[in-house]
């Protein structure tokens, strides 16, 4: 008997949004592990960004815009986390396994004392 009712509309998850920190982000871009997304919009992106970050601003969001290799994660990153998570969770509908993100956004990345670039 299964114990979960499926609704092929609805399958079931597997896929997961990890929440990092700037420490292990830095390492994953340290190890070229992780492909950085800038979801902000240009002219945020334009103030400051993380250095290799590639703008795919969520108000015109495209997947096809994120290079994707199977030894590299997606990470995603905005000003505080909520925009990056929407985002994340768009990449996951879609089929992506594993989608990060970095939890409080650039503040936390320049708190840790990580160089931002204008």
């Amino acid at each position: 008997m299964n114990l979960f009712s499926f609704n092929s509309s609805h399958p079931l998850p597997t896929h997961s949004l990890q929440t990092i920190d700037a420490h292990t982000l830095k390492q994953w871009l340290d190890q070229q592990a992780a492909v950085l997304v800038d979801v902000r919009e240009p002219n945020e992106y334009a103030t400051g960004h993380i250095p290799g970050a590639i703008l795919v601003p969520l108000s015109r969001f495209d997947s096809r815009k994120i290079p994707h290799s199977p030894n590299q994660k997606v990470v995603l990153y905005c000003r505080s986390g909520q925009r990056s998570a929407m985002a994340a969770q768009k990449l996951l509908h879609q089929g992506y396994r594993e989608v990060a993100h970095l939890g409080n956004g650039i503040g936390a990345w320049a708190r840790a004392g990580y160089p931002v670039q204008a």
